[in-house]
């Protein structure tokens, strides 16, 4: 039991540092049946690898939509501001809520 646990470790650790230095999933699978781990742990390695790091782009985009929200928020608190001080001019919140999203999504290219 106690090389199985190993040849996982083992495994694993071949398969984040093959990750980390860039190969995709399919070198990765086959440079580790080249070095002895069998098919099965290697295609669950593989598998767990892929998985984490859709969890980690999933985490990396999360502070986006925080802060496209204050952005945009932000946008809209400009605009009940205008209609109160200048109830004539309706184009003006229509610009501030407008350069409120552009302002997100242009914040989001730079970021992701």
């Amino acid at each position: 039991m106690e090389t199985d646990t190993g040849l996982k470790n083992k495994a694993y650790l071949e398969g984040q540092r093959l990750k980390n230095a860039g190969f995709d999933n399919e070198l990765i699978l086959a440079r580790l049946e080249k070095s002895g781990v069998p098919e099965e742990l290697a295609i669950e390695v593989v598998r767990n690898l892929a998985v984490q790091q859709l969890v980690d782009n999933h985490n990396c985009s999360k502070p986006f939509y925080n802060i496209a929200l204050v952005r945009i928020g932000i946008g809209i608190l400009l605009a009940v501001i205008s209609i109160l001080i200048v109830p004539n001019i309706v184009w003006m919140p229509i610009i501030f809520i407008t350069s409120g999203i552009i302002s997100a999504l242009l914040w989001k290219k730079h970021v992701l």
